[in-house]
């Protein structure tokens, strides 16, 4: 069964995995992980590996993981605690999956050991982020994978500086593609407080008419009838809901 639990940073997520690897554990992973992966461009895991029934069972949980490269490729460091000891030989060979990342092995009762591997030049990697004047506090870029979307992710309270961001970016767009499509995901509430959120937000927008499609990802209950009413009131536009279950499909509609 694999379970998931919080670190004491936000760029951090740790997972237990007793017994046998469940599908519906496996997807709340997933989906943990990349949403940290949006919010924080990169991640460091902890997993807590207890009861196993054997080599098999691990090797199924990795083969799941290997599914999501693009995610698997944003996790920068991953310490494991464990008492199996061919689990730690077998994990000493995972650096090769990418080459960013770092794999250290420690017992069950070293967890404070691990998490402060984990929090190793935490600090420094923080102060280059926010050296950057690109960077934002509120809004995150989300690499589609396609040059013709545009995703963005609203992580806390949108300023006048996060709306210029978003400005340039929306211009970058029109000057190569002519049209953008857009992906909006609201991963903290706080950056979005009313349901009339998307209208004040495209008063701000200088390149609004250059909009044909906007998918907003986001599990607020209000969100749906929001977005529903906004498609009904501009003609020429189209736009739609996902929840965060729904983000592949999302993207799928976007292209």
């Amino acid at each position: 069964m694999v379970t998931i639990f919080p670190l004491s940073q936000d760029n951090m997520l740790g997972f237990t995995l007793d017994g046998e690897v469940d599908e519906e554990g496996m997807r709340k992973l997933l989906m943990a992980v990349e949403a940290k992966v949006v919010t924080h461009g990169q991640l460091r895991l902890l997993g807590n590996i207890k009861n196993l029934s054997g080599i098999a069972s691990y090797q199924s949980f990795w083969n799941v993981i290997k599914t999501k490269k693009e995610l698997l490729e944003k996790i920068d460091r991953y310490a494991i605690l464990t008492d199996h000891a061919w689990l730690s030989a077998v994990s000493s060979g995972l650096d090769w999956l990418t080459p960013r990342l770092q794999v250290k092995t420690f017992r069950l009762n070293e967890g404070e050991r691990a998490h402060q591997w984990l929090q190793e030049s935490g600090e420094e990697r923080t102060a280059h982020a926010h050296s950057d004047p690109g960077e934002s506090a509120a809004l995150r870029e989300i690499d589609l994978g396609d040059d013709r979307l545009l995703g963005l992710a609203i992580v806390g309270r949108i300023r006048e500086a996060d709306l210029d961001r978003i400005n340039f970016l929306m211009e970058e767009k029109a000057r190569h593609h002519g049209k953008i499509r857009l992906l909006l995901e609201i991963v903290n509430g706080e950056g979005v407080k009313s349901s009339n959120w998307w209208v004040d937000l495209k008063s701000s927008l200088k390149f609004y008419k250059h909009l044909e499609r906007v998918a907003i990802i986001g599990d607020q209950s209000w969100l749906k009838t929001s977005v529903k009413l906004s498609d009904l009131l501009t003609p020429g536009l189209e736009m739609a809901a996902f929840s965060t279950a729904e983000r592949n499909r999302a993207i799928g509609w976007l292209g």
